[in-house]
This record gives C-alpha cells, sequence and structure tokens, in this order.
C-alpha cells in the first residue's frame, strides 16, 4: 500500500512544484510577445461597414473581441491564425469574433489570403477545419462548468471550396448542452461587401465537445 502511494503521490507533487516554480507571470499570460504586425485594415474596414457587424455591436447581450485576445500572448507564435499562418497573403486580419455566452451563439469574420491555398488553386480545406474546429470550441466552453474543453468529434461537410483572397463569417450555436459535454453546429460561408454577390456556402460542421474530469485541477495553477 505505501509503495502505491508513493508511486501515486510523487508524481502530483512533481508535477504542483514544476507548476509553482514556472512564472505566475507567464502562466496568466503577462509576458508580452510582439504584437501582430501587418493587419490588412481596409478589410478590417470593409467587415466593420456590413449590417451584420453593425447589428452584432449594437447587441448589448453580445461581446466583441479579437480571436488573438482568446489565449495567452506568450502563445501566439504557436498558434494557428494569428501565429504560423499570419501575415500578407496568410491570414491577414485578426479574426474578428462576436460572442453570446448566454444564448450559446458565435460569430467570426476571417479574411483568407492567396498563399492559403492548396494544389487547385482554393483555400486548402484543412485551413477550413482549423476555423470550424477552433470557432465551434470558443463557441462552446463558456457552457462548460471550467469553460474549458477539449473537442471529442468534429464532423465537417464541405460544400465548397472557398476562394482564395475571400473574406468569411462563421456563424455557430449551441444546439445541446449538459454537464461536461456540449455539442455545437455552424456553419463558414463568404462575406459579400456587394448586395448583389450571393454567398458561397463553404462548409457546414458538428463539433463535441467535453471537459474532462481532471481539467478542474489545472484552474487551481492558472495554466489553462
Amino acid at each position: 500500500m505505501f509503495k502505491r502511494l508513493v508511486r501515486t503521490s510523487v508524481p502530483l507533487i512533481a508535477f504542483g512544484v514544476g507548476v509553482a516554480a514556472f512564472p505566475v507571470n507567464y502562466r496568466k499570460g503577462n509576458w508580452r510577445e510582439k504584437k501582430l504586425l501587418h493587419i490588412n485594415e481596409s478589410i478590417v474596414n470593409q467587415i466593420s461597414s456590413t449590417d451584420e457587424y453593425k447589428a452584432l455591436i449594437e447587441d448589448p447581450n453580445t461581446s466583441r473581441y479579437n480571436s488573438s485576445d482568446a489565449f495567452p500572448d506568450q502563445h501566439h507564435k504557436n498558434y494557428v491564425g494569428t501565429g504560423l499562418l499570419f501575415g500578407p497573403d496568410l491570414f491577414e486580419i485578426d479574426p474578428i469574433v462576436f460572442l453570446n455566452e448566454k444564448q450559446g451563439e458565435l460569430t467570426s469574420f476571417y479574411h483568407l489570403g492567396d498563399k492559403l491555398i492548396s494544389q487547385d488553386g482554393k483555400i486548402h480545406n484543412g485551413i477550413v477545419s482549423t476555423i470550424l474546429d477552433e470557432g465551434l470550441c470558443s463557441c462552446g466552453f463558456p457552457l462548460l462548468p471550467s469553460k474549458k474543453g477539449v473537442t471529442a468529434s468534429l464532423s465537417i461537410d464541405f460544400k465548397n471550396q472557398a476562394p482564395p483572397g475571400s473574406t468569411v463569417v462563421l456563424r455557430a450555436k449551441v444546439v445541446e448542452a449538459k454537464g461536461r459535454k456540449v455539442v455545437i453546429e455552424g456553419n463558414l460561408e463568404t462575406l459579400p461587401f456587394n448586395k448583389d454577390e450571393t454567398p458561397i456556402q463553404i462548409a457546414h460542421s458538428r463539433c463535441i465537445l467535453v471537459e474532462p474530469k481532471w481539467f478542474k485541477y489545472f484552474a487551481w495553477f492558472q495554466i489553462i
């Protein structure tokens, strides 16, 4: 029994010491990395001029933030949308996100540059998958007990491939929330700036988000 106690407690103690020794400011995201550069302000202005954006801004139950605000600064360089694939002709803006936590609804805007393409000259479906995974999870996180979780299942029905240089909008909604499980569905389509232009349906997705039981312990160390 003593050996079992040692085998169980020593790793936990070592983990706790390691986390405690790690800089608190780093865990809290107070270590500032370099700011996002090369944001395409013209695209941001176009998005801001749409009726949908204006309606979301005026909605008192909806909060607006940028995608990079949702995670610690020290992780920006390893993040996809505002790190590894951020820059001219890639992800050209810091995605704009509107979240209604009470209703479990999310709307987010992205701009996909000319270099995010596959061999056929269209936006790579891996980029679309990343947007859907991250967006649907962001929609569901607030309804989990610790507001954090992992993707248990992600199904995507690809409708059309997004053209390069397009601005796209993701609209997601929680369809089920029970305990440590949340189910979210969402649609991704192009955002026309010309009223005569018809949006291109890119993909529909369904995500099952779960919170592992042990996630609650990480809140003590402020590392998630």
